[in-house]
């Protein structure tokens, strides 16, 4: 199975070195978007200085798979 690494970035870089073995790109993309949750969840009223939050994955070459994005005013 591959792996995905899924890193962030909300003002200061979290690279995600160990990753997580997926079956494939659309499961990566599921995991993003529910890990996405989880996190602005666990960030509360932080969250809503406008400052711009970033999630995105890449394979074990190193190639983005996908990335999404969040602010709020």
């Amino acid at each position: 199975m591959p792996r995905y690494f899924f890193n962030f970035k909300d003002g200061k870089e979290i690279l995600d070195h160990e990753g997580v073995e997926l079956s494939g790109i659309e499961e990566a993309r599921a995991q993003a978007v529910f890990s996405s949750g989880e996190a602005l969840r666990d960030y509360g009223g932080n969250f809503w200085d406008g400052t711009e939050w970033r999630m995105w994955v890449t394979d074990e070459a190193g190639t983005t798979v996908c990335a999404l994005r969040f602010s709020a005013e």
